[in-house]
Protein backbone atom coordinates (compact mmCIF):
# COMPACT_ATOMS: atom_id res chain seq x y z
CA UNK A 1 0.00 0.00 0.00
CA UNK A 2 1.39 3.49 -1.07
CA UNK A 3 1.61 5.95 1.83
CA UNK A 4 0.21 9.47 1.95
CA UNK A 5 3.76 10.70 1.00
CA UNK A 6 4.24 8.93 -1.93
CA UNK A 7 0.41 9.07 -3.18
CA UNK A 8 1.16 12.50 -3.46
CA UNK A 9 4.00 12.45 -5.40
CA UNK A 10 2.43 10.15 -7.52
CA UNK A 11 -0.06 12.75 -8.30
CA UNK A 12 2.96 15.69 -8.42
CA UNK A 13 4.38 13.48 -10.62
CA UNK A 14 1.05 12.17 -12.78
CA UNK A 15 0.07 16.06 -13.15
CA UNK A 16 3.33 17.57 -14.08
CA UNK A 17 4.62 15.08 -16.31
CA UNK A 18 1.89 15.78 -19.26
CA UNK A 19 2.59 19.85 -18.66
CA UNK A 20 7.13 18.65 -19.67
CA UNK A 21 5.60 16.83 -22.45
CA UNK A 22 3.38 19.49 -23.64
CA UNK A 23 5.97 22.06 -23.04
CA UNK A 24 8.44 19.59 -25.25
CA UNK A 25 5.89 18.95 -27.99
CA UNK A 26 5.18 23.21 -28.46
CA UNK A 27 9.00 24.21 -28.44
CA UNK A 28 10.04 21.48 -30.68
CA UNK A 29 6.47 22.65 -33.03
CA UNK A 30 6.76 26.35 -32.29
CA UNK A 31 10.32 26.15 -33.69
CA UNK A 32 9.32 27.81 -36.88
CA UNK A 33 7.47 30.39 -35.19
CA UNK A 34 10.33 33.33 -34.84
CA UNK A 35 11.57 32.86 -38.83
CA UNK A 36 8.13 32.96 -39.98
CA UNK A 37 7.96 36.00 -37.72
CA UNK A 38 10.63 37.59 -39.52
CA UNK A 39 9.02 36.86 -42.72
CA UNK A 40 6.01 39.05 -41.26
CA UNK A 41 8.10 41.42 -39.89
CA UNK A 42 9.94 41.83 -43.19
CA UNK A 43 6.65 42.03 -45.33
CA UNK A 44 5.08 44.84 -42.96
CA UNK A 45 8.20 46.71 -43.25
CA UNK A 46 8.42 46.80 -47.13
CA UNK A 47 4.87 47.64 -47.09
CA UNK A 48 6.30 51.08 -44.45
CA UNK A 49 9.35 51.91 -46.73
CA UNK A 50 11.86 50.60 -44.21
CA UNK A 51 13.43 48.72 -46.65
CA UNK A 52 16.97 48.32 -45.11
CA UNK A 53 15.32 47.05 -42.05
CA UNK A 54 12.70 44.92 -44.56
CA UNK A 55 16.22 43.60 -45.80
CA UNK A 56 17.40 42.35 -42.66
CA UNK A 57 14.60 40.42 -41.62
CA UNK A 58 14.06 39.19 -45.06
CA UNK A 59 17.47 37.81 -44.89
CA UNK A 60 17.51 36.11 -41.21
CA UNK A 61 14.21 33.92 -42.49
CA UNK A 62 16.10 32.94 -45.89
CA UNK A 63 19.35 31.72 -43.23
CA UNK A 64 16.28 30.13 -40.97
CA UNK A 65 14.26 28.57 -43.55
CA UNK A 66 15.84 28.05 -46.94
CA UNK A 67 13.31 25.46 -47.96
CA UNK A 68 9.98 27.26 -46.61
CA UNK A 69 7.31 27.50 -48.65
CA UNK A 70 7.54 31.24 -47.99
CA UNK A 71 11.15 31.20 -49.50
CA UNK A 72 10.27 32.65 -53.00
CA UNK A 73 7.91 35.20 -51.28
CA UNK A 74 11.19 36.39 -49.05
CA UNK A 75 13.02 36.82 -52.44
CA UNK A 76 10.55 38.97 -53.91
CA UNK A 77 10.44 41.22 -51.16
CA UNK A 78 13.71 41.39 -50.70
CA UNK A 79 13.91 42.62 -54.33
CA UNK A 80 11.12 44.87 -53.90
CA UNK A 81 12.57 46.43 -50.99
CA UNK A 82 15.83 47.33 -53.37
CA UNK A 83 13.51 48.45 -56.13
CA UNK A 84 11.86 50.83 -53.44
CA UNK A 85 15.24 52.40 -52.08
CA UNK A 86 16.09 52.94 -55.38
CA UNK A 87 18.75 50.68 -55.86
CA UNK A 88 17.93 49.22 -59.39
CA UNK A 89 20.91 47.11 -59.81
CA UNK A 90 20.53 45.10 -56.85
CA UNK A 91 16.88 44.76 -57.15
CA UNK A 92 17.33 43.60 -60.59
CA UNK A 93 19.49 40.58 -59.45
CA UNK A 94 17.09 39.50 -56.51
CA UNK A 95 14.10 39.63 -58.89
CA UNK A 96 16.78 37.57 -61.38
CA UNK A 97 17.53 35.14 -58.54
CA UNK A 98 13.89 34.88 -58.06
CA UNK A 99 13.32 33.67 -60.97
CA UNK A 100 16.35 31.37 -61.06
CA UNK A 101 15.17 30.16 -58.15
CA UNK A 102 11.65 29.29 -58.25
CA UNK A 103 10.95 29.46 -61.95
CA UNK A 104 7.24 28.51 -61.43
CA UNK A 105 6.30 30.68 -58.62
CA UNK A 106 3.85 33.67 -58.53
CA UNK A 107 6.88 35.40 -57.83
CA UNK A 108 8.79 34.59 -60.42
CA UNK A 109 6.21 35.69 -62.98
CA UNK A 110 5.76 38.94 -60.81
CA UNK A 111 9.78 39.26 -61.12
CA UNK A 112 9.55 39.47 -64.92
CA UNK A 113 7.19 42.08 -64.88
CA UNK A 114 9.36 44.42 -62.38
CA UNK A 115 12.67 43.34 -64.42
CA UNK A 116 10.84 45.18 -67.06
CA UNK A 117 9.75 47.99 -65.48
CA UNK A 118 13.59 48.43 -64.08
CA UNK A 119 14.56 48.84 -67.19
CA UNK A 120 12.11 51.29 -68.63
CA UNK A 121 12.76 53.10 -65.80
CA UNK A 122 16.74 53.32 -66.62
CA UNK A 123 15.78 53.96 -70.34
CA UNK A 124 16.91 50.82 -71.52
CA UNK A 125 13.71 50.91 -73.79
CA UNK A 126 14.37 47.67 -75.86
CA UNK A 127 15.17 45.66 -73.15
CA UNK A 128 11.89 46.36 -71.29
CA UNK A 129 9.92 45.87 -74.51
CA UNK A 130 11.23 42.71 -74.90
CA UNK A 131 10.61 41.66 -71.15
CA UNK A 132 7.00 43.37 -71.72
CA UNK A 133 6.85 41.10 -74.90
CA UNK A 134 7.77 37.71 -73.45
CA UNK A 135 5.40 38.33 -70.33
CA UNK A 136 2.55 38.80 -73.10
CA UNK A 137 3.77 35.96 -74.90
CA UNK A 138 3.71 33.52 -72.01
CA UNK A 139 0.53 34.66 -71.01
CA UNK A 140 0.76 32.41 -67.30
CA UNK A 141 1.04 36.32 -65.64
CA UNK A 142 -1.00 38.48 -63.69
CA UNK A 143 0.86 41.11 -65.61
CA UNK A 144 -0.01 40.47 -69.17
CA UNK A 145 -2.86 43.92 -69.28
CA UNK A 146 0.15 46.01 -67.64
CA UNK A 147 2.63 44.82 -70.17
CA UNK A 148 0.05 44.95 -73.31
CA UNK A 149 -0.49 48.54 -71.94
CA UNK A 150 3.19 48.97 -71.93
CA UNK A 151 3.63 47.76 -75.06
CA UNK A 152 1.65 50.09 -77.02
CA UNK A 153 3.16 52.83 -74.88
CA UNK A 154 6.88 51.88 -76.26
CA UNK A 155 5.86 51.58 -79.60
CA UNK A 156 4.06 54.37 -79.89
CA UNK A 157 5.88 56.89 -81.87
CA UNK A 158 7.12 59.81 -79.86
CA UNK A 159 6.32 62.88 -80.27
CA UNK A 160 9.56 65.48 -80.64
Amino acid sequence: MTSGIGRKRLAISLGVCPLLVLAAACIAGCGNRPSNEAFQRGRELVAMGRFDEAESELVSFEKSRPTSDLASRARFLRAKSRMGAGDFPNARLRFQETIDLFPDSEEARKSRYKIAMIDFIQGDLPAAQAGFQEIVDRADNIYVPEAKAMLGMLRKPQAE
